[in-house]
């Protein structure tokens, strides 16, 4: 019941804009890599958490993403509940944890709402709004931008939904920096700047030639700053995956002014000045993960300013 088919992840399926075959062939063995992580953990989920292979390389990632979908789907199904996914996240995930927790996003949109507790339960304080980014990357992969970024979501989930479905836009218009800005201008203007940190995580953690990295630069004119914290926190999640792929290094560089590993320091460094807050700053209601990238981007904007 829980299965799908391979095909359902290829830009033939899916209907993306038809691009460079190379391209096309690196993004769809992003796809390929979660539909294994997915499968590996649904055939022996038992054992999964702490047994799943360790994944190393590019799609190292991805994997850890679709074990966590597959994972947190029978939690949720299970009767007693299950906590398979805490256990990957202490397992064999924890260098992944944030890849993880977008798969467990895929899981909320894979699930009816009345099913959703036992997913967010298990859901990181801070790393849990990830969640929301896989759930809106989910729903633009398989159902298009417009609708889904109107329907009404509450408080900051829009924001965060809004940045999974910039990264599904890298896919959706195949990496074509103008292609994708058409469709960003399309969408809520609030939402412009989640849109163009989601890309760029996208594109940071696919990875890219140079010349593709600068003219996604020229497209998001005026959102710099966006696509500097997008690429900073891929660069902070494939670092600890390690090591960085050449091409994943170059977009990190090309959007941020710094290599991967310094970029991934700005993320931790902002992290440990965040106020105890908790889930939610005082008064404001504003989480702690939205106050978190926005002094990334703050503290990245010089440095992407001088890069160009």
């Amino acid at each position: 019941m829980l299965e799908f088919p391979l095909e359902e992840t290829t830009f033939a399926s899916r209907g993306f804009h038809p691009g460079e075959p190379e391209t096309v062939a690196r993004l769809e063995a992003a796809g390929a890599a979660f539909h294994r992580g997915y499968g590996m953990a649904l055939d022996d989920p038992d054992r999964a958490p702490e047994a799943l292979p360790e994944q190393k390389g590019p799609t190292a990632g991805f994997v850890y993403e679709g074990a966590a979908m597959a994972l947190c789907l029978i939690d949720a199904l299970s009767l007693p509940r299950r906590t398979d996914f805490s256990r990957l996240l202490d397992g064999r995930a924890r260098h992944s944890p944030y890849t993880a927790h977008v798969g467990a996003g895929w899981a909320l949109a894979r699930l009816p709402r009345v099913l959703w507790r036992p997913v967010l339960r298990q859901l990181d304080p801070l790393l849990g709004w990830l969640a929301w980014d896989g759930y809106g990357f989910h729903q633009v992969f398989f159902g298009g931008l417009g609708r889904r970024l109107r329907s009404p979501l509450p408080g900051y989930v829009r924001h965060a939904t809004a940045q999974g479905a910039g990264r599904a836009l890298w896919f959706d218009r195949c990496a074509e920096p103008e292609l994708i800005a058409r469709a960003v201008d399309r969408a809520p203007k609030d939402l412009h700047g989640d849109l163009w940190s989601g890309v760029a995580l996208a594109a940071a953690f696919t990875g890219a030639a140079p010349t593709r990295a600068h003219r996604l630069r020229d497209a998001a004119d005026g959102h710099g700053p966006a696509l500097a914290q997008g690429a900073a926190f891929a660069a902070k999640a494939l670092v600890t995956l390690g090591p960085v792929a050449p091409d994943s290094e170059s977009v990190v560089r090309s959007l941020t002014g710094l290599g991967a590993v310094s970029a991934a320091e700005v993320t931790d460094e902002e992290l440990l000045r965040l106020p105890p807050w908790g889930r939610e700053a005082p008064r404001t209601g504003t989480p702690a993960y939205a106050v978190w990238r926005t002094r990334v981007a703050a503290r990245l904007a010089e440095g992407v300013t001088s890069a160009l």
